[in-house]
């Protein structure tokens, strides 16, 4: 690797001498200029400041040691410093080590002596470089290991597993100590037509979709900065080292870019600052809670946050599977059943909404409307009779023909993953699935390959290699993030996997 070098003295014959008797690029520089005094040096190095600059002490206008004074007080603190001086200028010279000069050199002085200094100074540059790509990359490893870390949280409040949520928070208060104090910004967004209830179009489902290609597009500029939670009706934005102006105009320039490239107009939260990602469940639900105008019991407000969460329906209306797109629904009808009567009807209006984007989707019905009329007219039980009916007569039980139910397995692989760290059995599993044990397990193993237990083993493993390679956690440290809050348990599962012990 070669560093810029710059030259700087008064006299055009020692700047050609020094420049054309040296062959700088055999020991690791390039001269990216040549200045014959301080002012004119400084004014091209602020933009493109180099890695090393030999500079003479006494010139005009600007002398060597203001400039390099004035480079310091810039804050360009890093480049490296040789003065050239005259025997006369031998106390000034020593006198200018405090300004960080690396060495200086007599007038006048062989080839020879400026190329010592400058091996050493490649030495120097080259060391610190390394000490900056290890830096940079134990940075990224924690980053990416928080990361982790907040992924399992974010999906644990999607999927409403309070227990893991839970048990989270409490390895990040040993693990990620770092993080405390951080604070992060909250704000979710959602279609106009969304917010008021409206019955979903095939033109709301192509929006959504836009929105969505928006946020991503956002989340892949800010990196780790931002976080993207997204049910199948709103979006909700978790910002990190970002002041609420900023957020501010990013969501407005994403509610003119939809409006118009669709016409349609986005609400949004009032954005709030929390200190402590602790609260990260308690933003979410106060976001949506705010868009939405949630005023019901917690119990009601999770029944409406889950409802367009559900992916066994997701993939069993893709799969065409009927048996298992009405299962769902009773089981979710019978949650609403169980919530006072005064919400039942908005509820149901949710759930509506979200089979009715899977049906459009996929292009199973051209509109769902006709879901929404006796809800309009206060009717709760026709509006549960209407969607069971609707369901028979749009989709016919296997009219897909081939893909039956994979749909369902990858979304229950999908569940493993985003869940790994819990204790998931399949009898579990079966129940949110609205599936029979064996079935699930027959039907896993055929489409995947592998069964449940062991595919959840392997994803644990895979996570288990990952954080051993970043060398930041003790091994029992790992064990616990990856489930296995019990060392030794680990250790024999994974010798009996990896065929060696985690330590090797």
């Amino acid at each position: 690797m070669l560093y810029n070098l710059v030259l700087v003295d008064d006299e055009d014959w020692i700047l050609s001498g020094i420049q054309n008797a040296i062959k700088w690029e055999e020991i690791g520089f390039r001269i990216t200029g040549t200045y014959t005094n301080g002012r004119e040096a400084m004014a091209a190095m602020k933009d493109q400041p180099p890695e090393a600059i030999l500079t003479d002490i006494k010139m005009p206008i600007q002398d060597g040691i203001s400039l390099i004074r004035e480079l310091r007080e810039a804050g360009f603190s890093q480049i490296e410093v040789v003065f050239l001086s005259g025997y006369d200028d031998f106390e000034l010279a020593q006198s200018s080590l405090r300004l960080g000069a690396v060495d200086y050199v007599l007038k006048p002085s062989a080839p020879e002596q400026i190329i010592e200094v400058f091996i050493k100074i490649k030495k120097r540059l080259d060391e610190r470089r390394i000490n900056e790509e290890e830096r940079k990359a134990d940075a990224e490893l924690v980053m990416a290991g928080i990361k982790v870390f907040k992924d399992a949280v974010y999906n644990s409040i999607m999927s409403g597993n309070k227990p893991l949520y839970d048990r989270l928070l409490e390895l990040y208060a040993e693990l990620m100590e770092r993080e405390r104090g951080c604070s992060f910004s909250v704000v979710s967004v959602a279609l106009k037509s969304t917010v008021e209830e409206q019955p979903p179009t095939g033109e709301e489902v192509r929006v959504i979709a836009c929105l969505r290609e928006f946020a991503k597009e956002l989340g892949e500029v800010r990196k780790y900065g931002l976080r993207l939670l997204e049910n199948q009706f709103s979006f909700t934005f978790v910002f990190s080292d970002s002041d609420e102006a900023e957020i501010d105009a990013l969501m407005e320039d994403i509610k003119r870019k939809l409006r118009r490239q669709t016409g349609k107009e986005l609400l949004r939260s009032k954005i709030k600052t929390y200190k402590e990602f602790g609260m990260i469940q308690n933003a979410y639900e106060t976001s949506l809670e705010s868009l939405f105008s949630l005023n019901m019991p917690a119990s009601a407000q999770y029944l409406y946050r889950t409802l367009g969460n559900d992916t066994v329906l997701k993939a069993a209306v893709e799969d065409r599977d009927q048996q298992i797109v009405l299962w769902s629904l009773k089981n979710w009808m019978l949650k609403i059943d169980k919530t006072e009567a005064e919400y039942r009807l908005r509820l149901m209006k949710r759930l509506f909404y979200s089979l009715g984007i899977y049906f459009l989707r996929y292009g199973i019905a051209s509109t769902v409307v006709s879901l929404y009329e006796p809800l309009k007219a206060g009717d709760y039980q026709g509006g549960k009779e209407g969607v069971i009916s609707f369901v028979k007569s749009e989709l016919l039980q296997e009219s897909k023909g081939g893909g039956k139910n994979a749909n369902l397995c990858k979304e229950v692989s999908k569940y493993i993953i985003e869940n790994y760290t819990d204790d998931i059995t399949l009898n579990e599993l079966a129940d949110r699935f609205y599936i029979s044990p064996n079935y699930l397990g027959t039907l896993f193993k055929k489409n995947q390959g592998i069964g449940i237990r062991e595919y959840q083993t392997t994803i644990r493993l895979d996570q288990a290699d990952a954080l051993i390679a970043s060398g930041k956690f003790k091994l029992y440290q790992v064990a616990q993030m990856i489930g296995y809050p019990n060392y030794e348990y680990f250790r024999k599962i994974y010798c009996k996997y990896r065929g060696k012990n985690p330590s090797e």
